[in-house]
């Protein structure tokens, strides 16, 4: 059994990894709420770009806005964080992509986590670019020139397909990764059929909608803009379940803290107990012998 000093010292260590990571719960909690509030307003302006694309591609034919493809290489673009302490995150949407790419398609990482999970896996060769944002706010401005950089070498036909890889908020416990196709364009992302996505090429007043310009070159026009914003909008989800993520792990990490403390308190004054009693017998057993 430990002895009182070395218990009282881990008792002490622990109660400041405590307070530790209850301050950083406390801190991914507030930021939380700030990106809640952001995403809500970004998924807000997504949903109505998300309309105008889904009515443009009604009655599209998709070979007409998407070139012919003479390669199998892909491309996955990766959205991690560049913080630890957030639990099983970045592992599960990188677990994800490597299910997923082949063996000699590449990476572009967002953020220093992705790069170190497939940095250590021996596949570092397969990263062509790394961003990192670090902590500041950001808006879809930032992510142009990298549309730019994917729509050219798409262009260039070095790959056969662009991917988007992130995180799905479902609620502050549940986070899914999910993989999308950036380009070509996918018309199944639009799903005019679904009952929560119908859309329609009549006006609020049931005209219908003419265009001066064809669907196909409308399309091929805003695309850049369209790609922009959904690596944005999964960025700014991203963003909000690393946090809650995060949350998550401070907040077991704390309890868990608090349950050793208990126990080595316990342990503590049993080993009190044991020694006083101890020194009791020995005094007592001392006077006896002196009689």
């Amino acid at each position: 059994m430990q002895s009182l000093d070395k218990i009282r010292r881990r008792i002490r260590s622990i109660k400041v990894t405590a307070k530790i990571t209850g301050a950083m719960k406390l801190v991914a909690t507030a930021k939380m709420k700030q990106l809640t509030n952001n995403f809500k307003k970004t998924t807000t302006y997504i949903n109505d770009f998300y309309n105008i694309m889904g009515e443009l591609f009604l009655n599209v034919d998709e070979k007409k806005i998407n070139k012919k493809i003479t390669t199998t290489k892909s491309l996955w673009i990766v959205i991690t964080s560049s913080l630890g302490l957030c639990g099983g995150y970045n592992t599960a949407i990188c677990k994800e992509t490597m299910a997923k790419m082949n063996k000699d398609d590449d990476l572009i990482i967002i953020g220093k986590k992705g790069y170190s999970y497939f940095k250590s896996r021996k596949i570092i060769k397969n990263i062509i670019n790394q961003y990192d944002f670090g902590d500041q706010v950001i808006d879809h401005y930032y992510f142009l020139p990298l549309t730019e950089s994917i729509m050219q070498m798409y262009e260039e036909n070095k790959y056969a397909n662009i991917n988007l890889c992130y995180t799905t908020f479902v609620n502050s416990l549940v986070f899914n990764p999910r993989i999308i196709r950036l380009l070509p364009l996918d018309k199944k992302l639009f799903h005019p059929d679904d009952s929560n996505h119908k859309f329609t090429s009549l006006t609020k007043d049931n005209k219908e909608i003419i265009y001066e310009a064809s669907r196909e070159e409308i399309i091929k026009s805003i695309s850049p803009l369209y790609i922009t914003t959904l690596i944005y909008g999964a960025y700014s989800e991203s963003r909000l379940c690393e946090f809650a993520s995060r949350r998550n792990a401070m907040e077991n990490a704390t309890d868990n803290a608090n349950e050793l403390i208990e126990q080595l308190t316990l342990e503590y004054n049993v080993v009190r107990q044991q020694n006083i009693t101890q020194e009791i017998n020995e005094i007592v057993g001392g006077s006896s012998a002196g009689e």
